[in-house]
């Protein structure tokens, strides 16, 4: 006959287990973590992105200036007009204010900016100048985590993202 025992684990097995358990589950934190700081990266870089574009159709279709003014200490970037007023977000009305750090963008950082004075200005033909002088090739507007770049053309003002 077979006899079953009904003796139960031991208090250091139990400990064992939970030990275990707790490791595991701090690598699965960490790699969440990793990959939410990755997800509103993506999106930060691709919002910028559409942004400059924005900036210079609102330039092409009023036929005024229109600048990005990207502020590194404050982890933040807006649209203004020539006269320093700012351009109203259409997402929501108010200032055309984007800032980093907070809500759906709380892992990200502006970790560089390549404009003089943190400025990208586009004329009223929707040329891309250099806080109001021209540039060749092409400048990174910003740098998001430092791992993604915001690459302006010359004289075309062209967008793309880099990879660092």
């Amino acid at each position: 006959m077979i006899r079953l025992s009904q003796e139960g684990m031991t208090f250091v097995e139990i400990i064992i287990v939970v030990a275990i358990s707790g490791i595991l589950a701090s690598f699965a934190v960490v790699e969440f973590s990793d990959s939410l700081t990755s997800v509103q990266s993506g999106t930060a870089v691709e919002k910028v992105a559409s942004d400059v574009r924005f900036a210079q159709q609102l330039a092409l279709s009023y036929g005024e200036e229109v600048r990005v003014h990207v502020d590194l200490a404050q982890n933040e970037y807006s649209l203004k007009w020539s006269d320093g007023s700012y351009v109203e977000n259409p997402a929501g009305g108010g200032n055309f204010v984007v800032r980093f750090g907070q809500g759906n963008y709380s892992n990200v950082e502006i970790t560089n900016v390549g404009f003089a004075n943190g400025r990208l200005d586009f004329d009223a033909g929707g040329r891309p100048l250099n806080s109001g002088s021209d540039f060749s090739g092409s400048l990174g507007l910003l740098t998001i985590n430092n791992k993604r770049t915001i690459v302006i053309a010359a004289n075309t003002g062209f967008v793309s993202i880099e990879e660092l």
